[in-house]
């Protein structure tokens, strides 16, 4: 914890939001991610109600699309945010940079540019570290409606033959 405090400190006052935007986008990507395994293990078990017309399979299908395309939509956003604001704490790190140098002189100067570059890698390695792993989580759960949706297509080939 004193590590998550100490790392908050050191990248200044942009590190606040980019926790709370991973909150977010974290929760929303594995909702997504579970939602869809489950709807994908349920229909592969033909566990799901209604799954005795094609009229039905194709609501599930819908339905399972909408809701995918919905959340994608919301954590694309939030996938796009992350480096964004990583990317204004290394603005806002520079102008430190660049206003120490204005302020000081010697020593002091230096540590001044240390400080400002200091905080502007680790709020654009914050940024990126909270849209990548998440860029591949919403692959994994992409793949999930995909699977689910041919175990759909593979029903309605089913009962298409069957009728």
């Amino acid at each position: 914890m004193d590590a998550l405090l100490e790392l908050l400190q050191q990248g200044g006052p942009v590190m606040v939001p980019l926790v709370l935007l991973s909150l977010v986008l974290y929760e929303r990507s594995f909702t997504l991610y579970f939602r869809l395994r489950h709807a994908r293990g349920q229909i592969a078990r033909r566990n799901v109600g209604g799954l005795d017309s094609i009229e039905s399979i194709r609501r599930i299908r819908t339905q399972l699309n909408e809701a995918y395309q919905q959340n994608r939509f919301i954590i694309g956003t939030l996938i796009a945010a992350a480096p964004l604001m990583g990317l204004l704490g290394t603005v806002s790190g520079m102008v430190s940079t660049f206003q120490s140098l204005i302020d000081r002189s010697g020593q002091k100067s230096m540590e001044g540019l240390a400080d400002g570059i200091s905080i502007a890698l680790i709020t654009t390695e914050t940024g990126l570290a909270i849209a990548i792993p998440a860029v591949i989580l919403l692959h994994f759960a992409q793949r999930h409606l995909q699977h689910g949706e041919q175990n759909l297509v593979n029903l309605e080939s089913a009962l298409m033959e069957h009728a």
